[in-house]
């Protein structure tokens, strides 16, 4: 989609992501029922990751400055790259408990996608996805002092993962009950 738009001569800039921290809610129950989270991924495979709230505030950015013309992309790389076994280890931290990455088989995950209602298509879709994350072009975009955001994981966890996973709102000391 985006070579369609840039091929019309607007003026356009697409921002390029990696993965997404915010994805990792997906494992809010999980992690706190059985401290795990999964992908088809190795657990030391460091890619960058990025939290959805710099995206927004990137693109808040890009669509006030009128001083620019011409077609590019905007990396969003967040702080730093880090594993799926270094985001155990930080969400272990910030939730004070045990939690551990387990890679699992592709197909593993397709099945607990079909299981869960999602569509064959979308669910290679993921499984294709993170085949490409496997062989790397996440890693290909430079990191530079523009593509690297602020908000690191561990910041992360405690704002957004943290709340989610104990049912306590930021400043909430007591949990809500279920």
């Amino acid at each position: 989609m985006d070579d369609l738009i840039a091929s019309t001569g607007v003026s356009y800039r697409a921002l390029t992501m990696p993965s997404f921290m915010d994805n990792i809610l997906r494992f809010a129950e999980p992690i706190r029922n059985d401290g795990v989270f999964f992908a088809p991924i190795a657990g030391d495979r460091k890619l960058p990751s990025c939290a959805t709230r710099d995206i927004a505030a990137t693109a808040a950015r890009l669509l006030l400055d009128d001083s620019w013309g011409g077609a590019g992309h905007v990396a969003v790389l967040g702080p730093e790259d880090i594993s799926c076994n270094d985001m155990a280890g930080i969400i272990s931290e910030v939730l004070g408990k045990p939690v551990r990455f387990r890679q699992i088989p592709g197909q593993a995950l397709k099945q607990r996608l079909l299981e869960a209602g999602t569509s064959d298509a979308m669910a290679q879709g993921v499984i294709d996805m993170w085949a490409a994350k496997t062989s790397g072009p996440d890693n290909d975009e430079p990191r530079t002092p523009e593509s690297t955001t602020p908000t690191s994981f561990r910041q992360w966890c405690e704002e957004v993962l943290k709340p989610a996973v104990t049912g306590q709102r930021q400043g909430d000391r007591t949990a809500r009950r279920s």
